[in-house]
Parts: structure tokens; C-alpha cells; sequence
């Protein structure tokens, strides 16, 4: 049964200076405990960003870029796949070319390459370029890193996930989780905006903001900090932006002002994301950097086209890994499904949908037909960090890395059995058994008549919400059912008209809840739930968007 926990345990009666003791609360539950920290949190700001230079390495790396740029050397930029990869690049791609460097780009092959750097990319740049710059990879890349050093490359990393045993020996590394950096949750189009704004200054940053918001949201990482400035402030950028490319993509995507974190992450993302997961990334960086209208519709339109492909190739193998992990035992702590010819661009997904649906951590592998190596992705729950799990298992995988919460593997196919097994035996070790009873935490618990168009205003200076912002989030308990019923395709969702305890009617909608439509009408409900406001035919309402519910019995 999913537990329903409350962030904290009780609506304290203070608050901060005007605010109510409601919203204090909020505040509270996301670490919010000064004025100035409200202030901050609040009316984010790009001067309460960090200097650039508290980066470890950053000096080194400007100096680095600069001299290359005036010996007029070569300078290539070695990216990843995925939409923070595209956008990392396409940020020191635009400023580099703005400083007039002679710079090119490469983006490996997701299907033939893998994550990044490797081997033949290495030697193939070393007689193309002097000075070789990753975005949003490297640190693991400890061999390529030395083959690029022996073949002459003075060598610039710029990444943000977890650090290896052993650093590559690289001229400079940029990585938020060196040093004392005071926000070490950046992404990698993150880190390459620090360095746009250390090379740059100011305005440069803010020229390069609608981009770096894109990743921010599309990689999952922490919205607080300066990642919070950064979506706010891009979206803002967003809306008017002069992109073409952007433009077209949030024209394919049907969005309209004002955006929020949500449209970027579930409707521009996988859309840029499309490029790498079917085809050449690359074609990501050229629409995001176009300056003609025309072929940035042109291209908008091939991205729609493969996210459509691609939505009904993730559907494929996640019911086939479905029915690969369908026998596992409620003792296994970890679900391994494999697949002859699954796409390495997809496998992520079908992860996630595997680890939400039977809450376990969850790795999709896809075996080559050629009998080679196969290539996996990983996603985990609260409490299993997944990275450190992989490396407990180093000695059996090729390659490895990541964060807690998602990862990549290779490794040779006849090792699966073993990294089944021993992913078992460690997570049960080191990971709290508690952690896989799946728990929705609520903020508060609070009457629904304090929904109004003023509280709902106030409610909207939580934006942008998403990871380590979560969007808020209610109680109402002992809901009374009016009607339910199944809407949308195939019923997929769940229309409710309820009425409070207090006999107050109000109307609910719950996305992907379909299933919940056979309950009895007679029976009251827990929900837990988002407050929007709905206009329509002239009248306003409050209305509530629903996450989860239960009966209330239980």
C-alpha cells in the first residue's frame, strides 16, 4: 500500500513576516528557514548568482581557452547525446565562435559509440585540433583522457556527475563536486554557462540562459541554488527568445506563454532528446543555433516526427521488458530485463517506467546482435543510490557512471547472472529496507476553501517546481464521491465531482488514474492533490488536479 507522509510534521503557528503560516510551512519543507533565504528563494535573481571563479580550475581554464584562441589553434568541444549534452554544447559553442575561436563540435553516436569519450574520437580530434573541451563528460574517462594527453591535446573537462576513484589527468577540470563550489548540483550545460560567464561576463550568461534552462529542467537536477535562477530567469528568456530554433521547437510542441519547468521538461526535452535517442544529436545543436526561420521549422518538424517514432518504439520494449521482469520475486531489490536489438536510446526510458511501476531499482540492457558487449541504463529509487551500488560491482561491468538516482553500464553479456545477483546481495547490505514501501509526501493538510485566486498567486512563487522543488502538494481527507468516471483515450484518466466534508463541491481530474473509475461511488476519499485555478465560458473555479487516493477507511 502507498503511504501517504506529510514533508513535516505540523503547520507551525509563525510565519515568515506577511506570509501566511501555510505557506511558511512550504518554505519550511524545501529548507527555507531565514528572511533572506525567502528572499533568495522567492525573487530569485541573476545577481545572487556565484562567481564563476569559486570553480575549481576555472582560472586555469580561462587562461587555457584564451591563449588557444589567440595562437589561433584549432578547439573541438566533445558533448553528449542527451539534451543537457546538446545544450552544453551549443553554449560554448555560441560563445566560443562570439570570441572568435576557430571551433567545431562532435557528438558521439548512441547507438555506436556509447557515452562518452572514446578511443577513435580521440585520435581522430588529435589531428583536428590542439585544445579538445568536454561538456557534460570526462570525468570517467580516465584512459581517454591520458591517450589524448600522449597525442599532444591539452585537454579541458566540464562535467557534473559523480566523481571516479581517480581523476583523468586533464590540463583543467570544471566539476561543481570538486572544491568548495556552493552549488554542486549544476548540469553540464550548467557548468558550460559558469564558463560562459567567465569568459564572457554577465551579459554573455544571460544571452545563453533560454539554453541552459532547457538542460537544467530536462536533466533532473536540483531546481535550488543558482539552478532555480537559471529556469526562472530562462523561462522568462524563453518566451521572447530570439532562437529560431527554440521558437520552432515550442511551436511543434503547442506551447504558448507563460512556460513553465513542466512544458520543458515533458514536452521540449524529449523532443530535443529525440535527436540522440534515433538519429545524430548533432542535428539537436544545429536547429537549437540556426539563425534562418525556415530551417528551423524544417527541422523542428524531422525532431516531431522522431519523438512520435520514438514514443512508439519505447512502448515496444517497455512491454517486452515487462514481460522479461514479470516473475520476479517481492525478495529481489533489483529487476534486470535484456533484450536482443533494444535500442541503447530508449533503454532509459523503459527503466523508468519500470522502476515506477514496481518501485525497484530498474536496468534495461540491450544485447548487440553481433554478440558484443551489452549497454544498460539504470533508474533507482530514494534510498538506493545506484551509482555507488555499480560500484560495488565495478570488477564485473566495462564501463559505469552517473548519479543516485540514474545511471549508464556496460558489460560483458555473460556477466549479467553475476551483477543480478551481487546488485541483490549489496542492496539488501547497505539499503534500508524501509525505502522500497513507496511513500507520496504532502506538504499540508489544509481546508479546501482556502483555495482562492489570491492563494493560489501565492502558491505560484513556488515556480519553477521539480527536482528538490517538488510542486506542492495536499491532503484533504474523507472526500465525498458525487461521480467518477473514466475519460481521455481508452480512459487513461479520471474525471471526479467530489464534495469537501464541509459539503463544498469542487471538481477533480487525475491523469493516468483511469483505473481508479471502478471504485464505488460510495466510498470516501483520501486524496492528495494540486490546487489550479480553471476558467472557462467565462467562470472561475478552483478545481483540483489529483496525484493519488485511497479510501478513506484505510
Amino acid at each position: 500500500m502507498t503511504l501517504f507522509t506529510p514533508r513535516i510534521p505540523e503547520i507551525p503557528s509563525s510565519s515568515f513576516s506577511s506570509l501566511p503560516a501555510w505557506f511558511s510551512a512550504l518554505l519550511r519543507a524545501r529548507g527555507i528557514e531565514t528572511e533572506e533565504e525567502t528572499r533568495r528563494f522567492l525573487h530569485p535573481s541573476l545577481k545572487d548568482l556565484h562567481s564563476p571563479f569559486l570553480m575549481q580550475d576555472m582560472e586555469k581554464a580561462v587562461r587555457l581557452i584564451r591563449d588557444a584562441i589567440d595562437a589561433g589553434e584549432r578547439i573541438m568541444i566533445f558533448g553528449d547525446y542527451d539534451a543537457d549534452g546538446i545544450c552544453a554544447v551549443s553554449i560554448l559553442l555560441e560563445t566560443l565562435s562570439e570570441m572568435k575561436a576557430q571551433v567545431s563540435f562532435r557528438l558521439p553516436s548512441r547507438q555506436r559509440d556509447g557515452y562518452g569519450l572514446h578511443e577513435a574520437a580521440v585520435r581522430e580530434i588529435s589531428e583536428k585540433a590542439s585544445l579538445l573541451i568536454t561538456v557534460d563528460c570526462g570525468i570517467s574517462n580516465l584512459d581517454e583522457v591520458r591517450l589524448a594527453k600522449s597525442l599532444g591535446l591539452t585537454v579541458i573537462v566540464t562535467d557534473h556527475h559523480q566523481l571516479p576513484e581517480t581523476l583523468p589527468p586533464a590540463d583543467a577540470i570544471l566539476e561543481p563536486l570538486l572544491g568548495d563550489y556552493p552549488c554542486p548540483h549544476l548540469c553540464g550545460a550548467g557548468v558550460a554557462l559558469k564558463l560562459t560567464q567567465a569568459l564572457l561576463g554577465a551579459e554573455g550568461l544571460e544571452k545563453r540562459l533560454d539554453l541552459a534552462a532547457v538542460a537544467t529542467v530536462a536533466d533532473v537536477v536540483p531546481l535550488l541554488d543558482e539552478n532555480r535562477i537559471i529556469v526562472r530567469e530562462g523561462l522568462r528568456r524563453l518566451e521572447s527568445t530570439p532562437r529560431p530554433g527554440l521558437r520552432a521547437l515550442i511551436r511543434s510542441a503547442g506551447l504558448s506563454a507563460p512556460l513553465r519547468a513542466d512544458d520543458l521538461a515533458f514536452r521540449i526535452g524529449p523532443r530535443l532528446n529525440a535527436a540522440g535517442r534515433l538519429g545524430d544529436a548533432s542535428a539537436g545543436v544545429r536547429l537549437l543555433l540556426t539563425g534562418k526561420e525556415d530551417k528551423a521549422l524544417a527541422d523542428a518538424a524531422a525532431l516531431e516526427e522522431q519523438n512520435r517514432l520514438r514514443q512508439g518504439m519505447e512502448r515496444e520494449i517497455t512491454a517486452r521488458a515487462l514481460e522479461e521482469v514479470s516473475g520476479f520475486s517481492p525478495e529481489d531489490r533489483v529487476l534486470i530485463a535484456a533484450g536482443e536489438g533494444w535500442n541503447p536510446g530508449l533503454i532509459g526510458l523503459s527503466a523508468g517506467r519500470l522502476c515506477e511501476k514496481f518501485y525497484r531499482p530498474a536496468i534495461v540492457l540491450s544485447l548487440p546482435e553481433d554478440g558484443g558487449p551489452a549497454t544498460g541504463s539504470c533508474r533507482s529509487i530514494p534510498g538506493v543510490h545506484i551509482f555507488e551500488m555499480l560500484r560495488a560491482c565495478s570488477d564485473l561491468l566495462l564501463r559505469f557512471g552517473g548519479h543516485a538516482q540514474a545511471a549508464g553500464l556496460s558489460l560483458d553479456r555473460e556477466n549479467i547472472p553475476a551483477l543480478r545477483q551481487r546488485l541483490n546481495d549489496v542492496i539488501r547490505e547497505q539499503c534500508d529496507e524501509d525505502c522500497f514501501r513507496r511513500r507520496l509526501e504532502y506538504d499540508a493538510e489544509l481546508p479546501f476553501p482556502v483555495w482562492t485566486e489570491e492563494s493560489l498567486s501565492l502558491l505560484g512563487q513556488l515556480e519553477p517546481c521539480g527536482c528538490g522543488n517538488p510542486a506542492p502538494l495536499f491532503l484533504l481527507s474523507g472526500a465525498r464521491v458525487d461521480t467518477l468516471r473514466r475519460v481521455g483515450r481508452d480512459g487513461a484518466h479520471l474525471q471526479l465531482f467530489l464534495r469537501t466534508p464541509e459539503n463544498m463541491p469542487f471538481k477533480g481530474i487525475g491523469f493516468s488514474l483511469g483505473e481508479e473509475g471502478d471504485r464505488e461511488t460510495d466510498e470516501d476519499l483520501d486524496i492528495l492533490y494540486t490546487p489550479f485555478l480553471s476558467r472557462y465560458n467565462g467562470k472561475t473555479s478552483v478545481e483540483a488536479q489529483i496525484k493519488a487516493l485511497r479510501t478513506s477507511a484505510l
